[in-house]
């Protein structure tokens, strides 16, 4: 079978020639596989491992492309104080003992800007450029999938968490009158995107933590997930019948709104709070999961024998027709030995 072939027939619920499998890695892990295979090749990497899904996305426009630099954070304005400013005026610094960022202005911490606030144009010389052809082109081989951030992680980024959390308890008017702004981008991008024939449309952002959701379910139903539906519905217009949603942590009291409004591909089914086993017993005629390897627990701490056990016993549990996709539940990090990181992967290709 080709990629494409192994990850639809699974979606579709039959049972393809081996479980497909999927993954992302911190820039450190790339370096460390462009070592063990012998090239800085992304692609003969990928097709080593093994990986199944292609995926595309926007560009930054041209004139940002013209202003910006690369940096830890992407293409960005780089200010004296050393801080990393994206094309939506978010701002982000890099640690002085860490490879990650954290934020440090919004846009829209003043909730007074949100009439004047200027979405990136979508319509920008350069924001489109290649998408359609990369589209064609992977999909001789692969699925692709392209999407748009969760509504939730879209409005945060925008206005800094702690208050946006606070305006979905006491500032409605403002929290309605956001997410309408950015429906009508999302339903934008996805028109496109589907038009240009994806054939996954993906959301992805967390709304839930290790113990449960971040903000009760209500708010969700309330305020997300009618904004959900309408991206789901929207995609369908066009063709796309397949939906991916992404939440790190516990995601059982979402599953079945999300199953509801048409979501099928759930990732990553974080194993250290979810029971890969026990949604697939619940659910798994209706939806594909996605990840299910710890990438907290066995994979960084364990041996490559239990990597080897983990990804067999889900294949056992979660893989008898189909509805599987084997991928460590979150980006891999530096701290993950090459040999376990390629045992997944060994594992899930022999079946």
């Amino acid at each position: 079978m080709t990629h494409r072939d192994r990850v639809l027939t699974s979606l579709d619920h039959r049972v393809p020639d081996r479980t497909p499998v999927d993954g992302s890695f911190r820039p450190e892990v790339w370096e460390k596989l462009f070592a063990h295979f012998g090239t800085r090749d992304e692609f003969v990497v990928s097709e080593a491992l093994g990986l199944d899904f292609g995926g595309v996305g926007m560009g930054p426009s041209d004139e940002w492309r013209a202003r910006a630099q690369e940096t830890p954070a992407g293409l960005c304005l780089v200010h004296p104080d050393g801080s990393f400013e994206n094309e939506w005026g978010v701002r982000q610094v890099q640690g002085k003992h860490s490879a990650y960022l954290r934020f440090v202005s919004h846009p829209l911490a003043d909730e007074s800007k949100l009439d004047t606030y200027q979405f990136p144009d979508l319509d920008a010389p350069g924001r489109w450029e290649g998408v359609q052809e990369s589209i064609a082109r992977q999909k001789q081989q692969f699925p692709v999938m392209a999407g748009v951030p969760t509504f939730y992680l879209a409005s945060w980024n925008l206005r800094g968490m702690e208050d946006f959390l606070t305006d979905l308890r006491w500032n409605i008017a403002f929290v309605e009158k956001l997410i309408d702004r950015l429906l009508e981008r999302h339903l934008e991008i996805v028109r496109r995107l589907a038009q240009m024939g994806v054939d996954i449309i993906s959301l992805g952002g967390d709304i839930t933590m290790h113990t449960g959701p971040i903000f009760h379910p209500d708010i969700w139903r309330k305020y997300f997930k009618p904004a959900d539906a309408k991206v789901v519905a929207e995609a369908r217009k066009y063709g796309v019948k397949h939906f991916y949603f992404h939440s790190d942590g516990n995601l059982t009291p979402y599953l079945a709104d999300l199953i509801e409004i048409g979501f099928d591909i759930f990732d990553p089914i974080q194993p250290e709070c979810m029971n890969p086993a026990a949604v697939k017993r619940e659910f798994g005629d209706r939806i594909t999961l996605h990840g299910t390897i710890s990438a907290q627990h066995t994979l960084p701490h364990g041996t490559v024998e239990e990597v080897r056990n983990e990804v067999r016993q889900r294949i056992r549990d979660c893989g008898d027709n189909g509805g599987l996709v084997i991928a460590p539940n979150n980006v891999v990090q530096p701290d993950v030995p090459l040999e376990n990181l390629l045992a997944v992967y060994e594992t899930a290709k022999a079946g």
